[in-house]
């Protein structure tokens, strides 16, 4: 008679145990993998890839991830000071040594103060991050006027940074002092921002690939009036209320897109302009998305003039070259 083991996940190497834990959030793995057995309890000790967000999570909860975690395996942290979450920073900077977290590839802070983010950069390491996101919701006018700039400048010059997102005033997005050659290649503002501004800064991200915006205060480029940015091959606009004109110089800008996402627009979409701006223009797009709320209040005043509109995107050059689709759900 043979002596069958029958299998057990405890009879899994360690590696393979936590390539598991790689599938799960860390309230599953603290709180219903580590009870199971003590070989369970090794393994999520030394599992080190924690992704530890805070955001929208009650206080109970929190207070007990903050008990068990140990902030040298955590590799993505989220904060959050919502109104769902308020004053979680500042407990959360109470209750640990920022430097302790030394392995961080992923660094997320949602409506921050700002003496609370110039707190965090001050003594968290940041060396390995490959993202980080902030969203700065109110300020503080105790601050000398380019600390929070000067603060973030060393954190966006790190080589291993690929992702930033950002959401802070336009003044002190122009006091920072940007890289030369920022290896940065997917770039989110999620403030309001001059064109002149934000090609002031595209000029220092020479590997930018995907560039995404809330919206862009239009105007005249005054600091490189002939200048283009090659390398942007995503473009997302989430709230464009530019007329056609200044939408087509905007675009201008970036000649290599193989992505257009726009939401929002004020005029009526045209369909021959689009046609024609894209052969001239934007000949290697691949990719077109437009969204619009507002078609009503652009003087579209019955079903007829609807279907005028529709019909404009229902060319060959639409249908069947590009295989772009467009629909009104009216």
């Amino acid at each position: 008679m043979s002596n069958n083991i029958i299998p057990s996940i405890e009879t899994l190497p360690l590696e393979l145990l936590h390539r598991i834990f790689d599938n799960f959030n860390t309230e599953t793995i603290l709180f219903s993998i580590l009870p199971v057995s003590r070989l369970f309890e090794s393994s999520v000790n030394t599992y080190n890839r924690y992704d530890l967000n805070f955001h929208l999570i009650s206080k109970s909860v929190f207070h007990v991830l903050c008990r068990l975690i140990n902030p040298e395996n955590v590799i993505s942290l989220t904060l959050s000071n919502d109104y769902r979450t308020s004053n979680q920073i500042d407990l959360f900077i109470s209750l640990f040594d920022l430097k302790q977290f030394t392995r961080l590839r992923s660094l997320t802070l949602l409506d921050i103060n700002e003496s609370q983010l110039n707190h965090i950069l001050k003594h968290i390491n940041l060396n390995t991050l490959t993202l980080f996101s902030f969203q700065v919701k109110e300020y503080d006018d105790g601050c000398i006027g380019t600390t929070t700039s000067h603060l973030l400048s060393p954190v966006i010059s790190q080589p291993t940074l690929r992702r930033l997102e950002f959401g802070i005033r336009n003044d002190k997005v122009l006091n920072i002092l940007w890289p030369t050659n920022c290896t940065i290649q997917h770039l989110t503002i999620n403030d309001f921002i001059k064109l002149d501004d934000l090609c002031k800064i595209l000029q220092y991200f020479p590997y930018l690939n995907t560039l995404i915006m809330k919206h862009v205060l239009m105007g005249e480029i005054k600091s490189f009036p002939s200048i283009s940015f090659q390398q942007i091959s995503s473009l997302t606009i989430n709230q464009y209320h530019e007329k056609i004109d200044e939408l087509e110089s905007l675009l201008l800008l970036t000649p290599s897109l193989l992505h257009l996402k726009l939401i929002g627009g004020q005029e009526m979409p045209d369909g021959k302009r689009w046609e024609e701006f894209i052969h001239r223009n934007l000949s290697q797009l691949d990719k077109f998305e437009f969204y619009s709320t507002k078609l009503m209040k652009s003087g579209i005043q019955s079903s007829t003039d609807l279907e005028s509109i529709l019909s404009s995107f229902r060319t060959p050059f639409w249908i069947k070259h590009k295989k772009w689709f467009v629909n009104c759900a009216c």
